[in-house]
Formats: C-alpha cells, sequence, structure tokens
C-alpha cells in the first residue's frame, strides 16, 4: 500500500526591514564620530568626567559606610 505524505507549508520567516540592534549601534557611532572633533572630544570628556565622578561619589558613599560601621561597634 502506498501512503500519501502529508503536505506541510514551507515556514517562512516574516521579512523585516528594521536593522539589527547592533547594526544600529554601528551606524549611530560611526556618525557620532563623523561629527566635528571638538564637539566629539567635548561629548567623551563630559562622559568620562561624569564616570569619574560617579565613581568617586560610590567610593565615598561605601567608605563612609565601612567607617560608619567600624566607629559604631567601638
Amino acid at each position: 500500500m502506498h501512503t500519501k505524505q502529508p503536505t506541510t507549508k514551507p515556514s517562512t520567516m516574516p521579512i523585516t526591514t528594521a536593522a539589527p540592534v547592533s547594526t544600529r549601534i554601528e551606524l549611530a557611532y560611526e556618525w557620532f564620530l563623523e561629527l566635528p572633533v571638538a564637539l566629539v572630544l567635548l561629548v567623551m570628556w563630559m562622559a568620562g568626567t561624569a564616570l569619574v565622578g560617579a565613581c568617586a561619589l560610590l567610593m565615598y558613599a561605601g567608605i563612609s559606610a565601612l567607617v560608619g560601621m567600624v566607629a559604631g561597634t567601638f
């Protein structure tokens, strides 16, 4: 006896026109680096300053908490 194979629809992935996240980030970074050099350096300097300030603030808070715990035991 010959059995007929069930027919299935081919699975097709929906086509999207959106770029993957990594491609969008690359495009944004490329666009940023094409800005005038003074502006790029200013933005990078400000971001670095904010990062160093945040690290200093966290370190200050941690040391203050540690000193408070040690001083509270005496």
